[in-house]
């Protein structure tokens, strides 16, 4: 399947990518699925949305719900729901350049040909079991460099978002210093920086397992 292709939102998909790890734990993406996934990934965004309002009934869960849903039917966009160990752990969205369906966050970069905005939602549970985030991006990494129109994933992170902060840093994703504002910073990472990273692939990895 093409790194974006329009799909029916409703419809049940066949993994895109799967990867064993370790003995005891494998990473797979597959394309959203609503509704059916939403029942898991409501409650990711409920928490997301939940840390940065001051009201839990203003979750803005019709508006999410429509640009997923905007985003599986665009030919640009592509919500994945990633699964570890068969069951759903993780949200990762990318999108080809400035053509972002989300134009709450347009303007703090300046999207160059190969660009790709990525946004990025783990559960609770995956927050405490160690490496398993580590994990998760890795493998989404694997899956979005195996396209070769991708050349930069561009991350676009506020910074109360601590957790996936860290995350970024960890896999040597570099911070932009050019348009930051109101708390949003850009990391940036190259398809170079993810060729160096599988040189050393067995070191860098055996630390998370």
């Amino acid at each position: 399947m093409p790194l974006y292709t329009s799909l029916t939102p409703n419809n049940k998909y066949e993994p895109v990518f799967e990867r064993a790890l370790s003995p005891t734990t494998t990473i797979t993406l597959r394309p959203l699925s609503l509704p059916d996934d939403w029942r898991y990934i409501g409650k990711w965004l409920q928490r997301e949305f939940g840390r940065r309002l001051t009201s839990l009934s203003h979750l803005p869960e019709k508006y999410l719900r429509e640009t997923l849903s905007i985003m599986l039917q665009c030919d640009f966009a592509q919500p994945f729901v990633g699964l570890i160990n068969e069951q759903p752990s993780f949200l990762i969205e990318l999108c080809d350049g400035d053509k972002q369906c989300d134009a709450r966050e347009g303007g703090v970069h300046l999207f160059e040909p190969g660009d790709h905005a990525m946004k990025l939602v783990v559960s609770h549970p995956v927050m405490h079991i160690r490496y398993w985030s580590a994990y998760a991006l890795f493998c989404s990494l694997d899956y979005f460099f195996s396209h070769q129109q991708v050349k930069r994933i561009v991350w676009q992170l506020h910074e109360r978002d601590k957790y996936y902060i860290n995350l970024a840093n960890q896999f040597g994703f570099k911070r932009s210093t050019i348009n930051n504002q109101s708390g949003v910073h850009v990391f940036l990472y190259l398809r170079e920086n993810y060729k160096q990273f599988l040189t050393n692939y067995h070191l860098r990895m055996q630390k998370f397992q």
